[in-house]
């Protein structure tokens, strides 16, 4: 007769420190995703105090920050994600909204959006070990 191994629940440091590898991999190690340090010159770049972007610049940082803005809430959206309701759903709506092609528009457009990336990424970093 063969008795069964115990199932071992992991404590709570275990687990956390386990699913902030795991969002730290969803989150920097695909391809599509720029690695961290990238991310973070990139909302330096829109954010920062010396942020004089050109029509080019926000057509080159715009869909790297929606792809990490995407992958972000994609973990946002999990249980235990650290990241509240309210924030989560008060930034859906970027992913349904159209980028502007006037120059001004596409500005305030991508401000918002690495506003909200920072923003989310702020709350997920919180609450990793």
């Amino acid at each position: 007769m063969t008795t069964a191994t115990p199932v071992r629940r992991a404590d709570r440091r275990v687990t956390a420190v386990i699913l902030a590898k795991m969002r730290e991999r969803f989150l920097l190690e695909s391809p599509e995703v720029p690695v961290a340090d990238e991310v973070f010159e990139d909302l330096e770049a829109v954010l920062g105090p010396y942020a004089d972007l050109t029509a080019a610049d926000i057509a080159e940082l715009t869909p790297r920050l929606h792809t990490v803005f995407r992958r972000v809430m994609c973990v946002a959206r999990q249980t235990n994600s650290g990241v509240s309701p309210g924030t989560v759903e008060a930034s859906r709506g970027l992913l349904e909204e159209r980028v502007p092609h006037e120059f001004t528009l596409a500005l305030g457009y991508l401000r918002r959006l690495a506003v909200t990336v920072a923003g989310l990424l702020d709350e997920l970093l919180e609450e990793m070990p």
